[in-house]
């Protein structure tokens, strides 16, 4: 591990010990949290790559990524949940034989859900603003475009008791400026395998809404994982274990698995997960 990684490292580690005190219950898409609940995912992610989806980019080499990632609901009525989200991140992209870094708050992530209904489905509404504030988009490897994104989606969970639960979403993301509007799609299945342990699963996909093969191999940023138009379909894996006191862990691999103009790999994530 890059020497600059493990800095990030040691500070991830810490803040994720002084997460593990607080007690949980697992959340899922559609279904808001009820007034005064708080619901926090602290969690430490890896990803590297060599390679990518559609035409390489013109001397990339490698690019990786360690973050820490702090996820946060909270219930301001029952049918009314606020959340965010955002990332300290540690990058490194190698090109042509070049090595650049930094570090730093990725964009903001900032959000509300409205549960319409619960019969015979729980339908929610939610709208997102990615807020890109908190870096420079000159940097030479820059955590983020800059450039602000508005989202409206629509989520439809339905639980099966014993036999789990399906989560489905569909929305229209825009984004400010060069790069392309998106539809972002999601299809998700989760159950309890025992009164400890839990597995979930979600195809996540994004679709840019212009044409990926008509954008040069140099309209991105410095970023390589920037694109400014692409399509991805992850496919994530998670298996949670649920202490006594209500406190989670859950380990996370998310693998992209098909695209184009965009990264390969998988991430590989640990994360505790909790509700006060």
């Amino acid at each position: 591990m890059p020497h600059h990684f493990k800095g990030l490292a040691f500070k991830a580690l810490a803040l994720f010990s002084i997460v593990t005190f607080i007690p949980t219950t697992a959340n899922a898409g559609a279904w808001t949290a009820k007034k005064g609940d708080t619901y926090l995912k602290g969690a430490v992610n890896y990803f590297e790559t060599s390679s990518r989806f559609g035409d390489q980019l013109p001397d990339f080499e490698n690019f990786q990524d360690l973050n820490f990632n702090v996820y946060l609901e909270h219930g301001l009525q029952d049918n009314l949940t606020f959340f965010a989200t955002s990332s300290f991140k540690d990058i490194e992209q190698t090109s042509a034989g070049e090595t650049v870094s930094n570090s730093g708050i990725g964009d903001v992530d900032v959000g509300l859900r409205y549960n319409l209904t619960n019969e015979p489905a729980v339908i929610s509404i939610q709208g997102l603003a990615k807020l890109p504030f908190l870096y420079s988009e000159t940097a030479d490897l820059p955590l983020g475009n800059g450039q602000v994104d508005l989202e409206g989606k629509v989520l439809v969970g339905k639980s099966f008791g014993s036999a789990g639960y399906v989560g489905l979403e569909a929305g229209y993301r825009y984004r400010a400026e060069d790069p392309v509007d998106e539809f972002r799609y999601l299809i998700e299945y989760g159950v309890d395998l025992s009164e400890e342990t839990y597995f979930r699963t979600k195809l996540d996909g994004i679709v840019g809404l212009g044409s990926a093969g008509d954008v040069p191999l140099n309209a991105t940023t410095a970023n390589a994982s920037l694109p400014i138009d692409f399509d991805l379909g992850k496919i994530e894996y998670t298996l949670g274990y649920k202490f006594k006191q209500g406190l989670a862990a859950e380990v996370t691999g998310t693998t992209n698995v098909y695209g184009d103009n965009t990264l390969k790999g998988t991430n590989v994530q640990f994360a505790i997960v909790s509700q006060f």
